[in-house]
């Protein structure tokens, strides 16, 4: 039985669950009659539990980030090439998607434009690594990099102002050191993409090193 499954049980015990995983749990059940055993220890400590504390409504950051952890990221598709491109594990990858799926995450650079930095792998560790999002119509700021970088877009389009090209979710984009460019978010939703710049950027010249989660 897969493991996801059995990572869902205790939240479907707490009634946390959507429709759709609440339902995937059922089916499994039904097809596996041990699950039903471990559910009933679940249901049991839930049981337990709600004599002692008040109940509460789940706070939502914290469900998209457990279910990041266990593979549940809407983003869960791109954990292995996110591993390779930041040199860490899938788990990782997958706690670093978690970091997106949390609002607190996301720290405001200008007015469309959020980022989440964070270290990476032995490989990249003078690298600036991090997740982009750009509000529909938003623009990156025309910049150098200072060494080789390369982005994956996860969500949403990307065009680049200088050449005019698209780039849409699972494709990748390589800059090399000393070239420039700006982009800007079009289509209806917010872009979304990871990077990993050796060495940084500069902007107006100046360089743009950023904070570290």
């Amino acid at each position: 039985m897969s493991a996801d499954i059995r990572d869902l049980l205790p939240l479907y015990a707490l009634g946390v669950l959507d429709d759709a995983e609440a339902t995937q749990v059922e089916d499994a059940i039904a097809r596996d009659p041990s699950l039903a055993i471990e559910l009933s220890a679940y249901q049991d400590s839930a049981s337990d539990l709600s004599g002692l504390v008040h109940q509460v409504a789940p706070d939502p950051d914290v469900k998209a980030r457990l279910m990041a952890s266990i593979g549940g990221s809407p983003f869960e598709k791109f954990s292995s090439r996110l591993a390779t491109l930041f040199d860490v594990t899938v788990d990782r990858a997958r706690e670093l998607l978690g970091l997106m799926e949390r609002k607190a995450s996301w720290e405001p650079a200008m007015p469309g434009l959020a980022l989440v930095h964070f270290d990476g792998g032995p490989a990249y560790a003078a690298a600036d690594c991090g997740f982009i999002r750009l509000a529909p119509g938003t623009s990156f700021p025309l910049h150098t990099h200072m060494g080789e970088e390369v982005s994956l877009i996860l969500a949403g389009a990307l065009q680049d102002k200088q050449t005019g090209e698209i780039y849409r979710a699972g494709d990748e984009v390589t800059k090399t050191h000393e070239s420039d460019h700006d982009v800007v978010a079009v289509g209806d939703e917010d872009t979304i993409y990871a990077a990993r710049a050796m060495n940084g950027i500069t902007i107006a010249g100046a360089p743009a090193r950023p904070s570290r989660s």
